[in-house]
């Protein structure tokens, strides 16, 4: 029962943790939600704040692929903000938390993160190195637009390379893979400059306008850069390239005064997410305050149950326990008394035979008659004929006394009538160590064989005390 309680006092606690760290993981899923929206906007600073508090709501929780999407999504905004060495802290702890992970769309996401870190520092070979590592698990990355991004950026690090034709072999599995238009687009323009660089300027020229026609602004500056830089070969005019470079220029500036428009509201978002993060804890508390005032009323409830049955079952274990300790009492005591008078009768019949014969009568006239002790030779001999004698009566007593073998010799000398002194001239000692010997041989008796008159019977502490 007790094992019972236990169990159902972790499963609760398991319960209440298990509900403290889903209600984490779903708040940091919010967070992470409003974050993405913040990007959208194009207001950097709020979603990189976001992303932080998010973290900390994941702290102590087990969703890793949470984890790292935010890690990976925080690195990729510090990179494109030029703050890279924070960048590549945030993306050595989207390494740890995505290796363990069976779908590698993130780990994917983290080694490209690290392989732009290095092809914007202008180290094309370490950024290569980065690149590739996720061609090694492909087909464990579930995300297809993640396979996308991969040969993007493998098409990117080629070109830097020189190798055109890899590059382009790249961007077309890139193009194949990805259903995302604003992605088809960008690497439109990186096939029409792959292209231009190839010098086939009818196929750049075609690549260049598609991703022209992008809704992505940056995609659209960045076709119309590539347009204006285009040779004379490839049939542009000097009043088409100064339209392509004043658009460029236009949406360069757009770009730009949309991230200069944030500041404008970034105080405000900054109290927006302060309001955000104290009603999150206000939220948490509450929460936390419920399941640990939920758990304390179920775990007295079950305390109380538990301890009224437990008092009933003590009860009836004691009722039972006295019967059976009344019973074994009973029981003990019956075997005591059938040993006792097995000892007796063995005793008796073995003082009995031994009186019959030659060699006890001879034997106790040399004790009576002399004076003196028997010599230490006769002392050994009696001693051994005795011994030999009693050998059933023995056997019998050592079973319940633990005896030396002086103890036996004084017990069987007992059982044949010998008094004090005779014990002592049968042993060569005074009488007053027989009397030691005695009460040594009487404290060794079992109190519950003693009980049963087995002192009287070993001992004869009746007959002696008479004499």
């Amino acid at each position: 029962m007790r094992r019972g309680f236990l169990f159902v006092i972790f499963v609760l606690l398991w319960i209440g943790l298990g509900s403290c760290s889903r209600y984490h993981s779903g708040r940091a899923e919010s967070l992470y939600q409003q974050a993405l929206e913040m990007e959208e906007l194009h207001i950097p600073d709020s979603a990189i704040v976001l992303y932080r508090q998010a973290l900390k709501q994941l702290d102590g929780t087990e969703n890793a692929e949470l984890e790292a999407s935010i890690y990976n999504r925080l690195g990729d905004l510090l990179l494109d903000h030029n703050i890279y060495e924070t960048a590549w802290d945030t993306y050595t702890q989207a390494l740890k938390v995505s290796q363990s992970l069976p779908d590698k769309s993130n780990l994917s996401h983290t080694y490209r993160g690290m392989g732009k870190y290095h092809y914007l520092y202008k180290d094309p070979d370490s950024a290569l190195f980065y690149f590739e590592k996720p061609l090694a698990f492909l087909d464990q990355i579930a995300d297809r637009e993640e396979r996308s991004s991969v040969y993007n950026n493998l098409s990117s690090a080629y070109k830097q390379h020189n190798d055109l034709a890899r590059a382009l072999q790249c961007n077309a599995a890139a193009l194949s893979l990805t259903r995302n238009k604003v992605k088809r687009l960008r690497n439109y323009a990186v096939r029409g400059q792959l292209f231009a660089l190839q010098m086939q300027y009818d196929s750049a020229l075609f690549y260049l306008e598609q991703a022209s026609r992008s809704d992505d602004m940056s995609v659209r500056a960045s076709a119309y850069f590539k347009l204006a830089d285009l040779p004379d070969e490839a049939g542009i005019a000097d009043s088409l390239r100064y339209r392509y470079l004043q658009e460029a220029y236009r949406l360069s500036d757009s770009i730009e005064n949309m991230a200069i428009a944030h500041q404008i509201d970034r105080q405000e978002h900054i109290r927006i997410t302060t309001d955000l993060q104290e009603q999150s804890h206000t939220r948490l508390i509450v929460a936390i305050t419920i399941c640990v005032v939920a758990l304390l009323l179920i775990s007295v409830a079950v305390f109380l149950f538990y301890r009224q049955h437990l008092k009933r079952r003590n009860e009836q274990l004691f009722a039972h326990k006295w019967e059976k300790q009344e019973a074994r009492a009973q029981e003990n005591e019956s075997r005591e008394l059938q040993m006792v008078e097995i000892i007796r009768k063995a005793g008796e019949r073995c003082s009995r035979d031994f009186k019959t014969t030659s060699t006890y009568n001879e034997w106790y006239r040399r004790i009576t008659q002399g004076k003196e002790s028997l010599s230490y030779d006769e002392q050994k001999e009696f001693q051994a004929i005795v011994v030999k004698e009693f050998d059933p009566y023995l056997q019998q007593l050592s079973s319940v006394v633990p005896l030396t073998g002086n103890d036996a010799f004084l017990c069987a000398l007992i059982q044949l009538g010998f008094s004090t002194r005779e014990c002592a001239v049968c042993r060569g000692i005074s009488n007053e160590t027989i009397r030691s010997q005695r009460t040594r041989l009487r404290k060794k008796i079992p109190q519950n064989f003693s009980d049963q008159g087995l002192g009287v019977v070993i001992l004869g502490e009746e007959n002696l005390s008479k004499r």
